[in-house]
């Protein structure tokens, strides 16, 4: 394994570091194992007691060993900053820290020649390859698939910093760029991506993370955890690929600069062009009430939820957030009468707030009751105009969810062809999120459109399709969803 900080790089195994330009450093072995348990540890305090232990861990001691390194270690970087030091507690590290899978030992290329001359011809045929993408235009610099920001671990005591976990999560999301090569999940499905990977919203580690990749086909998972003090906080970050990840640190005295400066790196691993910094944002779930809500919603807790959720919406109606939420355990209490009051109500301010994003949501819960009650005509114009305005801000989810409901509509009018194809159109969307559990659900509807049609051999082919879909990733209910709609 080797590291990558500051233009130099480490190589665990070697116990070397490298500067940009290729110069082998010199550096004492136990300074540089000192040097690997910081940059493995990223933002995190490393204690003195723990560095004693994992480096000289055969040898009897005394603390100075670890100042001297501290010393050749800052001498070497050229910057007495790279390493922070909480006087009788440890050390942190605090450039960005890039970990990647260490490059073959030059001696296999000394002993085999004729490999070092197929993998340099490979080379010369991949870089071709990759300057003919330049120059045909395409974004090979933009990273594509779904992005998943993760709910930040709050490490601060006290009530006044429980919005954090949702809050800043939220505030992150809002900040980044809808694009036409990927997809930032909203928060409300963050929250059903953890419920399908069985991760805890408030604690969720290193062993969840691959689960977290396999149920939501992301290609980037962001990580955050809060701790310091009031008006001293420092913010961590872990910025998981899918074969490396990114760590760093940030410094603030305040939350929201915080945000700003989390969402610039996010910028820079994206390969997007960052928006205007803007010193509004949504507080929706900066409410210790509304987290309460979504826990007892995530326990499928509805009735509980409802209450909560009534009251945040009667203290303040501008939280299209809480009124979203309320409008959804409606449906799920199949509470329709206060349902149809509450879109009422809720529509109007979302439009009021130019806030695209909920009012999509909102006019897609519209468009469910509206076919609950048959009135397809005005559901499917709304329809139409939700997806508009979906298509116009990128937002690959709800795309995919419009385009479901035409296909819903176009089953009740009998044309099933058109269903079909926007079965097909579904797909699309869900790929471009590369999400599992949409594309095994559209090929799903594909078979039971195919069942409909009394086209076995379609049929079999859809459900076979959703089931390996299902069976790689681990998507036990669509599995279960499938085995029962065989057996039918």
């Amino acid at each position: 394994m080797q590291y990558k900080t500051r233009q130099f790089t480490i190589n665990e195994q070697a116990l070397s570091v490298v500067s940009h330009d290729g110069k082998k450093c010199d550096i004492r072995p136990k300074t540089c194992q000192l040097l690997l348990v910081l940059l493995k540890n990223t933002g995190k305090l490393v204690t003195k007691k723990q560095l004693l232990a994992e480096v000289w861990n055969t040898s009897v001691v005394d603390e100075q060993v670890i100042f001297q390194s501290i010393k050749e270690i800052r001498a070497l970087f050229g910057d007495h900053t790279v390493i922070k030091t909480l006087p009788k507690q440890g050390y942190i590290w605090l450039p960005k820290v890039v970990k990647q899978t260490a490059p073959f030992d030059v001696t296999v290329f000394e002993r085999t020649p004729y490999l070092f001359l197929l993998l340099f011809i490979i080379s010369i045929v991949g870089g071709y390859f990759m300057l003919n993408e330049r120059w045909l235009g395409k974004k090979s610099d933009v990273l594509a698939g779904s992005i998943v920001v993760l709910p930040t671990m709050n490490l601060i005591e006290g009530h006044d910093h429980s919005w954090v976990r949702l809050g800043m999560m939220d505030q992150v999301i809002q900040r980044l760029p809808s694009h036409s090569e990927f997809g930032i999940l909203q928060t409300d499905y963050v929250l059903e991506v953890l419920d399908r990977a069985k991760a805890p919203i408030d604690n969720i580690d290193t062993q969840h993370i691959n689960t977290i990749f396999n149920v939501s086909g992301a290609e980037l998972l962001i990580s955050t955890r809060l701790s310091g003090s009031p008006h001293d906080y420092q913010l961590s970050y872990t910025f998981y690929h899918r074969n490396a990840q990114t760590q760093g640190v940030l410094f603030s005295s305040d939350t929201q600069v915080l945000v700003d400066k989390l969402v610039n790196e996010i910028h820079a691993v994206l390969g997007a062009t960052p928006q205007t910094s803007s010193n509004y944002y949504h507080r929706d779930f900066e409410s210790e009430m509304l987290g309460a809500a979504i826990d007892f919603r995530l326990n499928n807790n509805y009735r509980a939820a409802k209450g909560l959720l009534e009251t945040l919406v009667l203290e303040d109606n501008q939280n299209l957030t809480a009124q979203r939420l309320f409008i959804d355990t409606l449906f799920n209490l199949q509470d329709y009468e206060t349902l149809e009051k509450q879109l009422e109500e809720a529509l109007p301010i979302a439009k009021a707030q130019n806030d695209p994003l909920e009012l999509i949501r909102l006019t897609y819960f519209q468009v469910l009751r509206l076919l609950q009650l048959d009135q397809v005509e005005q559901a499917e114009l709304l329809v139409l105009e939700a997806f508009s305005l979906a298509k116009r801000h990128h937002d690959w989810l709800f795309m995919a969810y419009l385009t479901d409901l035409k296909a819903h509509i176009a089953i009740t009018r009998g044309h099933l062809n058109l269903a079909a194809a926007f079965y097909r159109e579904t797909m699309s969307y869900h790929r471009v999120l590369k999400c599992p559990v949409g594309e095994s659900s559209s090929w799903i509807n594909l078979g039971l459109v195919a069942k409909k049609q009394n086209d076995l051999h379609q049929q079999t082919l859809a459900f076979t399709q959703a089931k390996n879909i299902a069976k790689q990733r681990g998507l036990h209910n669509q599995l279960a969803w499938i085995e029962q709609l065989e057996n039918k």
